[in-house]
């Protein structure tokens, strides 16, 4: 007690102090790496894909293809490329056997490739990953959609594929299009893509947390795997802007971000801020507006978008549906005053409690009959 009444500026104080918050900090990074650990057994789950290709960019990146073959070989004639959002992943389209959208594709006669864009999981340069590596919206556009595209319709024997984006990846579409690096879609599906999203929206890494920058990336996989899964389990308002709790079963979220979820380069996020900022969608030199030729963009699309997505708002998707210069484009909202069950958010548009019901045949459908036009069309 002693060295506890003595003055502020005791050493023993010091002392006593500094072994308390050592031990406390000592104590609380144990139970989190322990928490961790546990969230990581209760939630691991196998993906079902059939193989890993990869595709190889102009640049030298190798980009990771996780393939779900067709269960019924010859049903449908082009494949499909799914791709991810910002600080996303692969697993967007495989989150165990309810919450697959790949697997679903696949199960009805599709030849699914659910892809890493580079600078997550094992889409990297040959030489590895590595910190001094960045990246930006431009090479997603120039390098890897063409790449990707190329390498599933070598392996599937077609000449086009369809292309599913999930945001930044509906966005990559748009500007491919647009530039000229998209010649082998023949038709694609955006899900939560606006090309210019409102300052007022809550996206991660931009308008909300993380929003620091440490050595290069935003960090969001260590606070997306130590914090995601409790989040999840008590169904937190902060991930409304992602998977709203009430639609989503507590371990899908969980998953996704205990497993999905990657840093992602400054460059993109600097990039996607200054797109906010600005109101405006364009490349890094700023000579390239993508927002203002969507008028260009001619393929067949089908825009969707969730009616509570708070991080791509469904007025946002809509505007930029009417930018669009399609003569064959789709609008899909879905909410509760167009029938839905529920409003769905940004994440479980496709992964939700109810999306296999709602959300997927609806997809399937649109595919199917730009599929069957296709072959008709040779």
């Amino acid at each position: 007690m002693q060295a506890v009444l003595r003055g502020a500026n005791s050493p023993k104080v010091t002392e006593v102090s500094a072994f308390r918050k050592t031990t406390f900090f000592a104590a609380a990074t144990g139970l989190a790496a322990a928490g961790v650990r546990q969230a990581r057994n209760r939630l691991r789950f196998e993906t079902d894909e059939d193989e890993l290709v990869r595709a190889h960019t102009d640049d030298g990146w190798s980009i990771a293809m996780y393939r779900y073959r067709p269960h019924v070989a010859g049903r449908h004639h082009l494949p499909i490329v799914a791709s991810h959002g910002f600080a996303g992943s692969h697993l967007s389209y495989d989150l165990g056997p309810s919450r697959s959208l790949a697997r679903y594709l696949a199960e009805e006669g599709f030849d699914v490739y659910a892809i890493d864009l580079r600078g997550r999981g094992q889409s990297w340069p040959d030489s590895g990953p590595s910190r001094g590596l960045q990246w930006s919206f431009d090479d997603f556009v120039f390098h890897d959609l063409p790449a990707v595209l190329r390498r599933a319709c070598e392996i599937s024997g077609s000449s086009h594929a369809f292309w599913i984006g999930l945001e930044m990846s509906g966005l990559a579409l748009y500007a491919a299009a647009i530039s000229g690096t998209a010649s082998q879609v023949h038709a694609g599906i955006t899900l939560g893509s606006p090309a210019l999203t409102p300052r007022y929206a809550k996206v991660p890494g931009i308008t909300a947390t993380p929003r620091q920058h440490i050595l290069g990336r935003v960090p969001f996989r260590a606070g997306a795997r130590i914090g995601g899964p409790l989040l999840a389990a008590i169904r937190s308002k902060e991930l409304e802007s992602s998977f709203r709790p009430s639609n989503c079963d507590r371990i899908v979220p969980a998953r996704y971000l205990l497993y999905g979820v990657p840093d992602e380069s400054a460059v993109l996020a600097d990039q996607f801020t200054d797109w906010m900022d600005n109101q405006t969608m364009r490349d890094l030199s700023g000579s390239v507006v993508w927002s203002d030729r969507l008028n260009e963009v001619r393929l067949p699309v089908l825009v969707a978008t969730g009616a509570a997505d708070l991080q791509r708002p469904a007025a946002a998707t809509r505007a930029t549906y009417e930018a669009l210069g399609s003569q064959d484009k789709t609008f899909l909202l879905a909410g509760t005053k167009e029938g839905f069950s529920v409003d769905y958010g940004h994440d479980d548009l496709i992964s939700g409690r109810s999306s296999p019901y709602e959300v997927w045949p609806r997809l399937l459908s649109w595919l199917v009959e730009r599929d069957f036009a296709a072959s008709e069309a040779r």
